[in-house]
This record gives structure tokens, sequence and C-alpha cells, in this order.
């Protein structure tokens, strides 16, 4: 199938990617760090999945309605000055728009690309930079001619070859363009996003998109050359032969990795204001908003690392589904003293999402039963069957109810949850001279009545065993621990003493009858009766 004619495409002299010395050899790129941002790469992966089309359906919705710019502004006056000299300083970088977020996820995805081939085994006496391009060019021509079928299938129009490749090269001098990307007007449709073979038609495209972008300037000179005068990719054989020298080919490698860190770079900078709009809706939830910000900034990295610009949606609609979630388990795991588990701290936003709107709606604080059937923890069937039950006045089913006190025990273990601790430590009253442990009674401890009832008791015993013999109160006070709280037995008594167990029973018996005189009793009767 023949390409549709068109314009052609002229090369506009904008930001470009400054010439840096060459680096060394990198194992993934997936692990720089952003120093401009001062954040670290999270480590390890995440075990939050990918946000599906629904979510991110919904984030592009906010965007365009303009929400997100709405939480933006005047968000230096919400904290101290070294927020206010942050956000002036990213208020300086000037905002991508969808062609170039798309033109520098090429060239991040290129190299990934290019890292992707590298990991490929060599045969042997073969250069790693010819294996590379070698293989470069069977995947341009595979993905050239897998192409020109999806598009004869889907009756749709072919990419002209000679733009996309104009527009590839023109990323090795710069990313930004007022003109809009060629390769992204040919695949804009309703389509992308939500028709499997469409999606697989955008693929081979940026797959032979990512391909001519890795040829060298030259190279891709003489390919441009060829290709306007047959209108059509040369063989394999050409292709291969017509490569330039291995230092040619590795020199290329390297302008692709700079040029790959300055892209990442640069959509990283340029969305620093979209994690501020962000956390600014996330203030008054335990942390503060240097704090907000650095972890939505960690999020940012995630999604620069993730993003694949083949789904069809704008770096900054997947972006903001990221932060949101680097921002939701930082404050799930950081904002409280007893940390909730966060599919927990999810059902408690949704029940206070809920309490706000049925507050609003009725007037009043709703009943956990409302929040139940409000929240979600009920089938949809179900809920509607206890709506239709209570409009009618009618009674339950015994398995019903027994659903709906399920929920209703959910929310009431979520909303105690959701309750914050509070200090021993902290005042009490308008001055800090009595503190909350000064008002809690310990159970454990005997009370202030108990303690003088028993000093009393302990001064009156003391007082009535004045009346014995030294040895006789000597026994007493070792048989009923009245020394030292311990009681000990008749063999232990005559052990120490160093006479008959017979002995100290009698001794013990003499005492007690003297002990039960009138005259002593009267002193203990009040505590004995």
């Amino acid at each position: 199938m023949k390409s549709k004619p068109r314009p052609p495409a002229t090369r506009q002299q904008g930001k470009k990617f400054p010439p840096r010395p060459r680096p060394p050899r990198r194992k993934d790129a997936a692990q720089d760090s952003m120093d401009d941002v001062h954040v670290a790469m999270p480590r390890g992966d995440d075990d939050v999945g990918e946000p599906d089309i629904a979510h991110l359906s919904q984030v592009e919705e906010e965007f365009l309605d303009g929400s997100f710019e709405k939480h933006a502004q005047d968000s230096a006056e919400l904290a101290d000055d070294p927020v206010r000299l942050y956000l002036r300083e990213i208020g300086q970088v000037k905002l991508l728009d969808v062609d170039d977020e798309f033109r520098l996820c090429a060239c991040i995805e290129a190299e990934r690309f290019l890292l992707t081939l590298r990991r490929v085994p060599l045969r042997t006496g073969v250069d790693l930079a010819c294996s590379v391009y070698h293989a470069i060019g069977r995947e341009l021509h595979t993905s050239w001619t897998r192409l020109a079928e999806d598009a004869e299938h889907l009756k749709a129009d072919l990419p002209d070859l000679a733009l996309t490749l104009t527009e590839a090269q023109s990323l090795h001098l710069t990313w930004e363009s007022k003109a809009p990307s060629y390769l992204r007007s040919c695949l804009a449709s309703e389509m992308w996003g939500t028709n499997q073979l469409w999606d697989s038609l955008v693929r081979k495209a940026f797959s032979v998109f990512l391909c001519l972008y890795l040829l060298p300037a030259d190279y891709a000179d003489w390919l441009l050359k060829h290709i306007h005068a047959h209108h059509d990719l040369p063989v394999l054989r050409t292709l291969h032969a017509h490569l330039p020298e291995d230092s040619m080919l590795e020199e290329e490698m390297d302008a692709v990795h700079i040029r790959a860190e300055e892209a990442h770079h640069s959509l990283i900078r340029a969305n620093l204001r979209l994690v501020v709009s962000v956390a600014k809706r996330y203030l008054g939830r335990g942390i503060s908003f240097l704090d907000l910000i650095q972890e939505g900034n960690l999020g940012l990295l995630r999604a620069v690392n993730k993003f694949d610009p083949r789904r069809g949606f704008k770096f900054s609609t997947y972006a903001t589904w990221w932060i949101r979630q680097s921002i939701n388990r930082s404050i799930a795991e950081q904002a409280r003293t007893i940390r909730i588990p966060v599919h927990l701290f999810e059902s408690i936003s949704r029940i206070m999402r809920a309490q706000r709107l049925l507050t609003q709606e009725l007037g009043r604080d709703p009943t956990v039963e409302e929040l139940a059937i409000e929240v979600g923890f009920l089938p949809t069937a179900d809920v509607q069957t206890i709506l239709r039950a209570h409009a009618e006045n009618q009674p339950l089913d015994a398995a019903m109810q027994r659903r709906l006190e399920t929920a209703t025990r959910r929310i009431g273990r979520a909303l105690r949850s959701a309750e914050e601790p509070i200090s021993l430590d902290g005042p009490v009253g308008g001055e800090s001279a009595s503190h909350l442990e000064d008002f809690i009674p310990d159970e454990d401890s005997p009370s202030p009545l108990d303690s003088a009832v028993r000093d009393m008791l302990r001064d009156q015993i003391r007082h009535a065993l004045e009346s014995l013999t030294d040895r006789e109160r000597q026994v007493l006070e070792l048989r009923f621990g009245l020394a030292d709280g311990q009681s000990h037995t008749l063999d232990e008594v005559s052990e120490f003493y160093n006479v008959t167990r017979e002995r100290i029973r009698q001794i013990e018996a003499k005492a007690l009858r003297k002990l039960r005189h009138p005259s002593q009793t009267r002193l203990l009767r009040d505590y004995l009766g």
C-alpha cells in the first residue's frame, strides 16, 4: 500500500541537547538519579500495579476541566520560605504540550530499546555496535512490513516514511518544536487505547520511529535519499552493507544515552509543578507540604521510568496516577502514630468521603447503615433490595439482615481505626500544669482510703503485739508474715530457733490466747468485723 503524500517537514530551531563528554557505559537507564530535584529513586519494584484505562481517563478529564491548575495557584502562601523558593524555581520551567512529551518519551524509550538490544548474546567475532545495528535494521524492516499490512487491514493511511525519518532525526538536535509531531498526528485516533488492532498498528509505527531515531546522521541521510528515490526501504542486505564504521556506531550509541538522560531530566523538571498541584490536595493529612512534594516527586520518577507513549495518553495524565499512589502510600505509612494497613486506609478514605456527601445531602450525620449502603460494602443487588424494603416499610429477610450487619460492623471497625490516638503527656485545659495521665485511674494500685485503713490496722496490730513477750511476738511475726509479708511453717520456725516443732506450736497457741483477751480484741474488733 502506497503511503499518503504529505507536505515536507521543516526542522524548528528550539531547545537543543547540549554536548557532553562521553559517559561511561551503564547497566540500566532506570537507575539514574535526579539531582536537580534532590530526590532518590525508590529501591525495588513497587507493589502498585499499572493504572488501567478507567483511571487514566478519569485523570485526563480532570486535566481537561482545569481542576489541577486551580489547585496549583497560591501554593507558596501555604508554607514557609523554602517552599516559596522551590515553587518560584520550578515555576520558571516551561510546561510541555503533548507533542513535546511524545518527543521526550521517544528519546527515553529509544535508549531502553537500545539497552535491550545490547543484552542480546553476540556471535563470535562480531563487534557489539555492529551486532546492535544489524538488529536495528532487522527490526526496522520487520516493523515497517507489518505496519503496512496492518494499515491495509484497517484501511488507514500509512505514515510517510520520509517524513517519519526526518522527524526522528530532528530529535538529534532538539526536542522542542513549534510544529506538531508528524507521527503522533498520524496515529491520533479515537481507537487509540481502546482498539487492539489500532494499538498493534501504533506499536509497529512507534518501533519504526525508534529504529529511525537510532540511526547515525550520515547513514540516515543516505537512507532518506534512497526513500525519496524508491519510495520504500532498501532490502535488508543493502541496509547492513551501508552501515558506517564501528567507532561511529559506538559514538551514536553514547549520544543516544546523553539525549535520553537530558530528556529524562527535562520531562521531570517540566512536571514538578504537577506534583505541587496534586500534593496540595493532601494538606492536613498529617504530613508537611514539603514531605508531600517529596513523595510526589518519587511517584513522578516512577512514572518517567514506566511510561509507555504507545498507550496514547499524555504523560501528565499517567504521572498524576503514580504521584497520587506515592502520596497516598506515604500518608498511610507515615501520617499516623499507629500505622493503618493500606487497604484499611483506602476503606477509611471512602467512608469519610461518603460521610461528607451524605451529610450535605441529608443535613445530618448519616447512620452506620446508610454509610454501609453508600460506600459499596454490599453488592448492588443487595443495596437495591434494602432500599426497596425501606421505601415499602418491609422487614429484611434473615440472610439480607446478616449481610447488612456484617457491612455495618466493617464500617464501625474502620471508623474506630480512624480515630486519632491521644498522648498521655498532652496538657489538659488552657494551662500545661496538668496532663491527661493525671486523670486516669490506676486499677492495680490501692485507693487512698484502703491505704489509710491498712496503715491504721498495721499500727493497731503492732500495739497489740507489744503485750507479748519477745519470743511470742517473733514467732507470730514469722508464722503470719507480719514482718516481711511471707508466712512460715512450724518446721521452718522451729529450725530457725533450734527447738522442736511442738514447742513452737505451744508458743503460738499461748500468744494467740493472750491476743484473744477482751482488752486486746477491743483494738482490732472494728477491722475484723
